[in-house]
């Protein structure tokens, strides 16, 4: 099923640092006081996109609802040039890892879909797994992150903070 952006309401439009809250749907809150820190050093517009529980998608079979990620974080860059960050929030456990990354994937593979031409032109492409509990980059995962960027032609981060650059 489609995830129509051009017709949703439920977004807002961010120009400083904030932070994610996983609140279903996930939600803006002040800076320091969600799961995921947004650093937005160079005060770009950012429109914020709440994805899970917000969009309904259903699997192949039209009977079960896709699990996407929490949040789409749209960058506008100078000379109109966009950024798509695709957050999975994870508050506390590690072995939910795995299925963060798939979320991601499934949500990644379904804007693919609706969106061949928008996903092709633009600027940095990231899925974002933050975890508060583990937040950093594990080195031994390497074949991981090479494997989710060559199906999905998204970079893979692990982290606590995104930084919009």
């Amino acid at each position: 099923m489609k995830i129509d952006l051009f017709l949703t309401t439920c977004f807002s439009h961010e120009t400083d640092n904030f932070s994610i809250d996983d609140e279903q749907p996930a939600m803006v809150v002040p800076f320091k006081e969600g799961i995921a820190d947004v650093e937005n050093t160079n005060n770009w517009n950012i429109y914020f996109v709440p994805l899970d529980k917000n969009f309904i998608c259903y699997k192949p079979d039209g009977k079960d609802e896709e699990s996407l990620c929490d949040v789409l974080l749209i960058c506008v860059r100078p000379q109109e040039r966009y950024d798509f960050y695709f957050v999975e929030l994870k508050s506390k456990q590690k072995s939910r890892s795995e299925k963060g990354i798939e979320q991601l994937k499934t949500t990644i593979d379904i804007f693919k879909d609706d969106y061949p031409s928008l996903l092709s032109c633009l600027a940095k492409k990231r899925a974002f797994l933050v975890n508060q509990q583990h937040p950093f980059f594990q080195y031994n995962q390497t074949e991981k992150y090479e494997k989710f960027h060559k199906e999905t032609r998204f970079r893979l981060i692990i982290c606590a903070t995104i930084p919009i650059k």
